[in-house]
């Protein structure tokens, strides 16, 4: 019989080559980007080009400027109805969570470089804040059927505004836009419009057989934004020519992204803090602006919008996240972004830092 001491070290061993099937990797799931798809959306749509549709009574755009602005709004970004003109651009601007932070700094950064900017906005989360549903939702029409919240449009109707912007969205049409800038130009004949380009997600930056997020995977996902921005923008300028232009965030992130991959971006930790646990990083979830990120984009509005460098900027811009070493490097990655992509309809050609209006094609 064998003796306790004995049985002790033979029931460790035991225990010790046991598999611990607790402990066997679980297989590795590809990460997907999000908002790869909007609600349906049925054909025609019937937001723009069908007035005498019984859907779109008592929509706000048909409506007088006076009646307008006497319709209640709910909720909005501040600001006044209008402006006097002065030494910046009055901006009205409708968007989601990806155009949130640029409205946030561009008034600071504006400031910073002695221009006197007014901004006022109305904005609601995802595919909510997209141009389509903005538009439905401030004629109470549609998807906000009887629900009007003229925030933007009663400002428009002052004839006092000189730029209006958005955030754009998956699946987006081009008639989406055209009722905002036939209503804009008839009451502000002078005004041009901006459409952001948006951004990689941190998922696109997987391959099919990565298991981590790599450059080249990132860019062909830029590369692929702006070809679809190519053609989205050549209808617009079809109808609409020397118009339309874009704010070029796309080119931005990949910019920021090519110096993360290089470790010459000053600060910055990590890719997406959710998953990689450190701050500030690119991403917070993988699609949202990680912390400090609002200023590179308000960076991106400011050089695109008045056609100067940031880095011409002598204020003092304070970003408790962005060190002015980091600072810098967003200065210029946002004016390379927009000098580099055509569809801004900004060139440099004398490399001063001060944009002039590409010719008319």
């Amino acid at each position: 019989m064998l003796r306790l001491s004995r049985l002790i070290p033979i029931a460790c061993l035991l225990f010790i080559a046991a598999p611990d099937l607790r402990a066997v990797d679980k297989p590795f799931t590809r990460p997907q980007p999000r908002h790869t798809k909007g609600r349906p959306v049925p054909t025609p749509w019937l937001g723009f080009g069908h007035d005498d549709h019984a859907s779109i009574a008592g929509a706000t755009y048909l409506k007088s400027a006076d009646a307008i602005l006497a319709m209640p709004s709910k909720k909005g970004g501040g600001g006044k109805l209008s402006y006097p003109k002065s030494t910046g651009l009055r901006i009205v601007g409708t968007g989601h969570s990806w155009m949130r932070p640029a409205y946030r700094t561009l008034p600071l950064i504006a400031e910073a470089a002695g221009i006197e900017q007014h901004l006022r906005s109305n904005t609601r989360g995802g595919e909510a804040g997209g141009a389509r549903m903005m538009w439905e939702y401030e004629n109470g029409i549609l998807s906000s059927k009887g629900k009007p919240n003229p925030v933007c449009m009663a400002a428009i109707t002052t004839g006092k505004w000189d730029v209006m912007t958005w955030g754009g969205y998956t699946d987006d049409r081009v008639n989406y836009y055209r009722g905002w800038i036939e209503f804009c130009l008839k009451h502000n004949p002078e005004m041009h419009f901006y459409r952001f380009n948006g951004w990689p997600q941190w998922a696109h930056g997987f391959g099919e057989n990565d298991r981590a997020p790599k450059i080249e995977n990132y860019r062909k996902k830029a590369a692929a934004t702006h070809e679809h921005s190519v053609k989205f923008y050549a209808e617009l300028e079809k109808l609409y020519p020397g118009k339309v232009h874009i704010l070029p965030t796309n080119e931005a992130m990949l910019g920021t992204l090519e110096l993360y991959f290089q470790g010459k971006l000053p600060g910055v930790r990590g890719l997406n803090r959710q998953t990689d646990g450190v701050s500030p990083s690119i991403w917070s979830d993988g699609g949202h602006l990680g912390a400090g990120m609002d200023l590179l984009e308000g960076y991106v509005f400011y050089a695109t919008l008045y056609k100067r460098s940031p880095e011409l900027i002598k204020g003092n811009i304070k970003h408790k996240h962005v060190s002015p070493a980091l600072d810098k490097v967003f200065q210029r990655i946002a004016w390379q972004a927009v000098v580099n992509n055509p569809l801004t309809g900004v060139v440099d050609n004398n490399k001063d830092g001060i944009g002039e209006l590409a010719a008319a094609k």
